[in-house]
């Protein structure tokens, strides 16, 4: 009875030994090894083409806005006209009047000190937005502008979307655009 049975495990595994050795299957392991990464590859060229269209619209818009900035001697526009004409160019930019912040900063021209590196941006974990610097009385002054955006990554868990988000919220990625202008005389 023994004899038997080794004699039945020795045929079961020949069987598997059989089984190993056959190359039927072989292209389909390749793929379900390879697939992962080339999703990955691809997600992430997407996730950054995403990000470099936004970013390139947000330069844009405040380009666009920032020539209106320095014809404006009538100190006509607002913060928030700013914000909403700088979202009405760059339209590609999801939920842009929330999440878009912008900052008008007079350089004094004596010492042409820039302000800090460190810019204020829309906080969307704690919905706290920063009261940002704004020059009101822009006539023949030099203003430094910048817009700060804060979106979410495609894919903010996997590939380059999880290495894009910001230390500040954790969730949001911070776009920034920044230019000087001088102000036309009255």
């Amino acid at each position: 009875m023994t004899h038997s049975r080794s004699t039945a495990q020795r045929g079961g595994l020949r069987a598997l030994l059989r089984r190993a050795r056959r190359e039927d299957g072989a292209a389909t392991v390749e793929f379900v090894l390879l697939l992962p990464v080339f999703l990955a590859l691809f997600l992430s060229c997407f996730e950054a083409s995403l990000v470099l269209i936004r970013q390139v619209m947000l330069e844009r818009g405040l380009d666009v806005v920032a020539r209106e900035i320095r014809l404006d001697s009538s100190n006509g526009l607002t913060q928030t006209g700013i914000r909403d004409n700088i979202c009405a160019e760059a339209r590609i930019l999801p939920d842009c009047t929330a999440n878009l912040l912008v900052e008008l900063q007079e350089i004094d021209p004596a010492n042409y000190d820039l302000p800090s590196t460190v810019q204020p941006c829309v906080n969307r974990e704690t919905s706290v937005m920063p009261t940002p610097a704004f020059v009101s009385e822009r006539a023949s002054k030099i203003v430094f502008v910048r817009a700060c955006f804060a979106v979410d990554p495609f894919m903010p868990g996997a590939g380059l979307g999880a290495q894009l988000v910001s230390s500040v919220d954790g969730t949001s990625l911070r776009m920034v655009a920044a230019t000087t202008v001088v102000v036309e005389p009255i």
